[in-house]
């Protein structure tokens, strides 16, 4: 039966999600071809080499907005429709356990948007590569590497990146499931109620990782802290780049905070829905 619903969930999503990837794939492959024809050094003394490489700059950057919005907009309303509205009471009634249809949900979403970010991640390379005519790739990994003291290339950076976008993709998720499972709660009004739901999550989710940042000595100076504003920092007496300590100390600081909030957001849905799931 969960394959099953896997195989529907993913159905009836795919059209939606393969429209907006076709679109997003058609202008990069477009975009890029333009760019890379036109020297972008010298389109200021081409007017129609201006117009084409502007347009297909604008362009390309309303799509990637287009795509983030109306993907994560549909991929919400999807769950709220199918777990909240009248189609909730369907599926709630599966021949599964409380948890499994939340679940279904929630892995189909974020294999949508982490399919979402890697593919977008992809078509900005494409893009900036065919303007740059395949030189910006490597002064970037070199400025990194000078500035960083970091290897775009090494295991550690690799982990902590794609990390950051999984957590990032379920944090999203979560915080606007969570909204929901707790708008729903309400007799009345259970939209309104999740939208104000959210706003009070996404303010405690601020104030909770500046309590971190400043916790953490993020934002500090002293003998055995980080001041990531300086140029150099001292820590047990051995002056180091602040520079090669900033990317790595983010990256880990941001990854354990954003496990801490996935983990009670999910929590959140998880007692809703199986003690306290309210369809009338």
């Amino acid at each position: 039966m969960l394959k099953k619903l896997f195989k529907y969930e993913f159905k009836s999503t795919a059209k939606i999600m393969l429209i907006l990837y076709a679109i997003l794939i058609i202008t990069t492959s477009v975009g890029s071809v333009v760019l890379y024809s036109l020297d972008l050094d010298q389109a200021g003394e081409s007017k129609l080499a201006s117009i084409l490489s502007v347009s297909a700059i604008v362009l390309y950057i309303l799509v990637i907005f287009a795509v983030l919005i109306v993907m994560y907009v549909y991929l919400c309303v999807h769950f709220y429709r199918t777990m909240y509205s009248a189609q909730g009471y369907l599926t709630h009634t599966l021949p599964v356990k409380t948890l499994a249809p939340f679940h279904v949900k929630l892995i189909t979403s974020f294999v949508w948007m982490f399919l979402s970010m890697a593919l977008m991640t992809a078509s900005i390379v494409a893009l900036i590569a065919s303007a740059s005519h395949g030189t910006a790739w490597q002064d970037f990994t070199s400025a990194w590497e000078e500035l960083f003291g970091q290897d775009v290339f090494s295991f550690h950076f690799i982990f902590q990146m794609v990390l950051g976008v999984i957590c990032s993709c379920l944090t999203y998720l979560l915080w606007v499931f969570a909204s929901a499972s707790i708008g729903q709660l309400f007799s009345s009004n259970k939209v309104a109620a999740s939208l104000v739901a959210g706003i009070v999550l996404y303010f405690m989710q601020q104030i909770f990782s500046m309590i971190l940042m400043f916790g953490t000595g993020m934002f500090q100076s002293g003998d055995n802290s980080v001041n990531f504003f300086a140029v150099t920092t001292t820590i047990d007496n051995t002056t180091t780049s602040t520079a090669s300590i900033l990317p790595s100390s983010l990256f880990v600081t941001s990854n354990i905070y954003s496990i801490i909030v996935i983990v009670i957001l999910y929590l959140v849905c998880a007692r809703i829905i199986t003690k306290h799931l309210n369809l009338e």
